[in-house]
């Protein structure tokens, strides 16, 4: 839980648990929030929503507990040390040119995809930011490239919003191990490309995070970090933030940006959490629990059953009805348990803390037992953040962003290494 050893389970507990979970709930149990949209919720919504986040803070460990046993230990925080004093390797051979073959190609596939995601919007919203339009507009040219996109989605979403910025941490790594020019190169185009894919909508947590993941994947090749590194990477998001909410929102009321309960802080101690709170007001009371509905349209119509959106999309329309209608709202995510209160009722909010954490803890095990190359240490930082904890319960179910993700490095591995266990034998 060092900070200087930042890493998956720490970030889940220090960012989405506490700073965007447990804080809030304190506030909102006691009244203290004075936030616009908790405003709205009745007292028994306060406090169910709190008792299901303190709950939350007990069971998630648990279940994490569970998943050391199942593996023969007590604690991974042996194993997590050995693994970060375990150097970098190259995953095959010290060339390791087949792998590298097949990731130039997934790297070219990557970047066509986000040139493919950008020329299918109606217009680039990143553009209208320097055309004078307010606020309202920009929130609407935002909803009309993420919502209303034309082309194929997976192909943005997998090979473009997921692949590129594993990539580019790949490539990083590869950079780090040999010097070479031509790694350096690979990396800084990833990195072009992250930063266009990532921000083409104007969202400002994607390309934040993808910068913080820069600090988990040199924790993880380094094995720990200086404190005033930690700084700098805090310092840095923070400006990134504020810029934003300068320049896209058209805030520049510095008491504002500042205020717990609005802008900067408020964005991230209650605007997150509101969605927990607003889905015990909503479930059952407006609208049926969902169960599996919302899992996924394919599956929806596979099995015959009615698909209906996800939570977080239903919380918004019965919040903001006028904003979804206008196109300048979208979702309203917040912590797993909001989902899973919405799907499952009490049987949700009971189970799914235990289920996520073993989820989580599964994910962190088989990472800490693989061997440290760049495309592990990749993808284990693009994990430490994108794990969905204040997304939804769906996630964990059903990932098929995260399936294919898995399947295609694995895929590249076992054909690499085939390839090459061929060419030594001849």
């Amino acid at each position: 839980m060092k900070l200087t050893k930042l890493n998956m389970i720490s970030w889940i507990f220090y960012f989405h648990l506490i700073m965007q979970s447990f804080i809030a709930s304190i506030l909102v149990v006691n009244g203290w929030d004075n936030h616009y949209v908790i405003n709205t919720v009745s007292r028994d919504s306060r406090f169910y929503g709190w008792l299901a986040v303190q709950y939350t803070m007990i069971a998630f460990p648990f279940g994490m507990l569970l998943i050391n046993f199942v593996f023969g230990y007590k604690s991974s925080r042996d194993l997590f040390n050995s693994y970060l004093n375990s150097p970098l390797q190259h995953f095959i051979s010290p060339r390791d040119s087949y792998i590298k073959f097949f990731l130039y190609i997934l790297s070219f596939i990557s970047i066509l995809s986000v040139i493919y995601t950008l020329a299918n919007l109606k217009t680039l919203p990143i553009l209208k930011i320097f055309q004078g339009y307010n606020a309202y507009d920009l929130a609407r040219f935002r909803q009309e490239a993420s919502r209303s996109f034309e082309g194929n989605q997976y192909i943005r979403n997998i090979f473009g919003l997921t692949f590129t910025p594993i990539l580019a941490y790949i490539s990083f790594s590869y950079w780090k191990i040999t010097r070479s020019k031509k790694d350096f190169i690979w990396f800084f185009i990833m990195f072009i490309f992250s930063f266009l894919i990532l921000t083409y909508d104007l969202s400002k947590y994607p390309f934040i995070m993808f910068i913080v993941g820069f600090l988990f994947l040199k924790v993880l090749i380094k094995g720990e970090v200086k404190k005033e590194i930690i700084f700098l990477f805090g310092g840095v998001a923070v400006a990134l933030v504020l810029l934003a909410y300068i320049f896209i929102g058209k805030v520049t009321d510095f008491q504002t940006l500042f205020s717990y309960n609005k802008g900067l802080l408020g964005r991230i101690l209650l605007s997150q959490a509101a969605g927990t709170y607003l889905a015990f007001e909503y479930f059952p009371k407006m609208h049926d629990f969902i169960g599996f509905a919302s899992l996924s349209n394919v599956l929806s119509k596979a099995f015959g059953i009615n698909y209906v959106d996800r939570a977080a999309r239903i919380i918004m329309e019965n919040f903001n009805p006028a904003g979804v209608q206008g196109g300048t709202a979208g979702v309203m995510n917040s912590l797993f348990i909001a989902e899973a209160w919405a799907n499952f009722g009490w049987i949700g909010v009971i189970f799914s803390p235990i289920y996520v954490g073993m989820f989580v803890q599964a994910i962190f095990m088989t990472f800490l037992k693989s061997k440290k190359t760049p495309l592990s240490v990749g993808l284990f930082s693009y994990l430490s953040y994108n794990l969905p904890i204040t997304g939804g319960f769906n996630d964990f179910f059903y990932n098929p962003v995260l399936m294919i993700t898995f399947v295609i490095f694995t895929s590249i591995y076992i054909m690499a290494f085939v390839l090459e266990k061929a060419k030594r034998s001849v």
